[in-house]
Formats: C-alpha cells, structure tokens, sequence
C-alpha cells in the first residue's frame, strides 16, 4: 500500500519531488563549474603579494633609504663650507646730519668669498656617525618585527579560510553518500520495504545538507575575499586553497630573536646619547679664509682687494648644570628601557611555554579525533548495506552520518588549531 500511493502521489508530493532533482542539478552544475575554473594558490603566493603590497613596508624601506642621506648630510657638514658674501652700504649725509663716520667709515662696499671648515674633530663626528647607524638598526628591526606581523595576520586569515574551505569538503562528502543512496531509498519504498514518510524524513536532511553547503560555499567566498583585501590583491573568482605549509623549525636564542634585538638597539641608542652629550664639551677647531674686496669709498674700491685666514677655537666652559641634568636623563631612560626588557622577558619564557603545551595537547586530540573517526566510518559502511537491505531504519542511517559529519568538523577543527599554534610558534621563532 505505502509503495503504491508512492508511486501515485500527491500533487504536492510529486511537484516537490520534481523541482528538488531540479534544485540538485542546478546545484551540482554550479559547483563543478565553480571548481572547474577555480583557480588554486598557495600560502606562499598570499605571503608574498601581502610583503610586495604593503605600504607601511615600503615607508620602512623609504626610510632606511633616508638614512643613508642622513650619513652623507653629516659627512657633508664637516666638508669645506663656501659662502659668497656681498654689501652696499651708503650713509648719506642730510644738512649736516648723518651716523658717526668713525663707526660707519662713511660706507662699506664688500665682496668677500669665505670657506671655513672643522678639523681634529673625529671624536665629535663618531657619535654622530654611530645615532645615524642605530637609527638605521632601528628601523631595519621594526620593519623585521612589522613583516613577521603581517605574516602571521596573513597566515592566520589563511588557515581560517582553510578550515572553511575543509568544512566545504566534509559537507559535501556527506551530501554525496546521501545522494548516492537517494535512487535506491526510492526503490526500496516503492517495494513497500520503507514507508514514504521515511522517504521524505530523508529527502529533508539531504535539503538541509545542500542548504548548509550553499551557506558554506558563500562564507568560503567571503572568507576568500578577506584574504585578498588583507595581502592588497584584487581578485574576485573562485580560488581553492592549498593545505598550508607551515610546519615548525628550531627556535632561535633570545641573543638572535629580532624581538630582544629592539632593546639591545635601544641601549646602545642611550649610551651614543652620552657621547653625543660629551661631544659637544669637546674643544672645536676649524680653520677659515677669505678673499675679496672691502672698501668704505666706492672710488678706492680697486685698492682694498686683499685675503685673510686663521684658526678658530671654541672651548665650553660652564654651562648651567646642563650636562648632568641629561645625563640624568638618560639613565631614567635606561630604567625604563630595564623594566620593558624584563617584563617582555618573562612573557616571551610564558608565551613559548604555554603553545608548546596546546601544540602537544593538540597532537594527542588529533589522534584521539581520528581513532572516532574511524569507527563513524565503519559505522556508516555498516548501515549502509543494512539500508540496502532494509534492515536498519533510515533514521539510524541519517544519525550515523551527521555523527560522521560532527566527528569530522571536529578532526578538521583541531587540525586548524594545530596549524594556528604554529603559527605562532613560528612567530616568535625569529
């Protein structure tokens, strides 16, 4: 009787039945297409359009470049300086008024060309020399630090596309056992051997799957589109992703990592302040000459052409106090600079700790996962041939198989966290 009214049906059965294999064809056209033309990248491919993308690297670069000239500026100032100087000055007389000829010599008509230079000023230009240096240190360092955290955004991003793109996978690996069974099902009720509302219990879940796939496929897409706006890629198809490859190397000394490297910079940055400070109370030379012509009457002006040259000495004296009160200065920067470095210290020994411990904790649930997988395999390859048969209700087929499905967004869930607590592994690892 079941497989007869089966068989005959309901209008509403029958248009349901009809615009569902519709649904399934549409369906299944629009992925095959989507992946047929998808295009595939790695995490290498994303790592290196990020770096190349970046503008906050380039400004890094830009300013390296500027430090270059920074060293060439400080080498240029202690270089010959040549000045071209000039002067018409006239003090008219105006009915007996005018300034003072003993002061103004009645005028000055000048045309001088002077050069001066420092010398024996090798201790003043070092400091100088060595702040250029540091700074360059400097900003190599943060950039370092500033690409590591690009890299770990970008490979972050990536592994959750990944597991979106995976829990796609899972999905329609479950979507396809159950249309694989979906024309035997219907024999088997046509037989009277299964009721019709079994039938339709099963065409609900097959529904739901299709449904969650679609939901899958849409998020798989935005997730795909983050990824592109995060590395400056302008890419709109379908891209399928490669299983990242960021597997762990040894990790370096605290002397190596790039991280201590800042406050080892910074120190050094402190006691270059000092001698820049003590520079500056050091005796300065530099020697000096002109050549030209100075004359207070325009009509013996061919007469004063002459030249001079000479030394110049400058030794501070007293100052006010001021070099104390920076040097006390720098050793409160120096405290500072002792308080991030140990505090950080604590927390770098803390961090490492605590990922090697989630990435073992992770390793053992991986495998724990995979031994229940299994047996949901078995489980499903077990009902399978009894639904062939009619000897188990389509219920416990359709149970087995969103145990499966859970078993395996769990498996895929773990393998994620695995892979991000590499990745964060891997960013301390420099």
């Amino acid at each position: 009787m079941e497989g007869k009214f089966f068989r005959k049906g309901t209008a509403r059965t029958k248009f349901i039945i009809r615009n569902y294999k519709r649904i399934i064809l549409f369906f299944l056209f629009f992925c095959t297409l989507s992946y047929t033309h998808a295009q595939t990248h790695d995490l290498h491919y994303y790592l290196q359009q990020g770096e190349s993308n970046s503008p906050l690297l380039k400004d890094y670069q830009n300013q390296i470049k500027t430090g270059i000239l920074d060293s060439q500026l400080v080498r240029a100032a202690n270089r010959p300086q040549v000045l071209a100087n000039g002067q018409v000055m006239i003090v008219p007389n105006i009915n007996g008024y005018e300034y003072d000829p003993a002061i103004t010599n009645g005028g000055n008509y000048a045309a001088v060309l002077s050069v001066s230079q420092p010398i024996f000023n090798r201790k003043i230009l070092e400091p100088q020399y060595r702040r250029v240096e540091l700074q360059d240190q400097s900003i190599s360092n943060t950039a370092h630090i500033s690409r590591l955290d690009l890299e770990k955004s970008i490979t972050s991003q990536y592994i959750n596309t990944y597991a979106g793109y995976q829990q796609l996978l899972s999905n329609r690996e479950v979507y396809d056992l159950l249309v694989a069974q979906q024309d035997i099902l219907k024999k088997l009720v046509q037989n009277g051997i299964y009721k019709q509302t079994d039938y339709l219990s099963f065409q609900v879940s097959l529904q739901s799957q299709e449904i969650a796939l679609s939901q899958l496929q849409m998020q798989y897409r935005s997730d795909i589109a983050t990824l592109n706006y995060l590395c400056g890629i302008r890419d709109t198809s379908f891209t399928l992703l490669q299983t990242p490859d960021i597997s762990g190397g040894d990790f370096v000394t605290k002397s190596n990592s790039v991280f201590f490297r800042g406050f080892t910079i910074d120190s050094l940055k402190i006691i270059n302040n000092k001698a820049l400070i003590d520079a500056r109370y050091k005796p300065a030379i530099n020697w000096f000459a002109d050549a030209g012509m100075q004359s207070s009457q325009p009509n013996t002006i061919y007469h004063h052409f002459g030249t001079d040259f000479g030394l110049n000495l400058s030794i501070p004296i007293y100052d006010g106090k001021q070099r104390k009160i920076e040097y006390r200065q720098l050793k409160i920067a120096e405290d500072t600079r002792n308080n991030y470095a140990s505090f950080f210290d604590h927390q770098y020994d803390q961090q490492r700790a605590m990922l090697f411990q989630q990435l073992t904790e992770s390793g053992n649930l991986v495998r724990q996962i995979e031994e229940k997988l299994s047996t949901a395999q078995m489980l499903i390859d077990m009902d399978k041939k009894l639904l062939n048969t009619g000897n188990v209700p389509i219920t416990d087929y359709i149970i087995a198989i969103n145990n499966y499905l859970t078993i395996k967004d769990n498996l895929n869930q773990a393998d994620i966290n695995r892979l991000h607590i590499i990745n964060q592994l891997n960013y301390w690892n420099h």
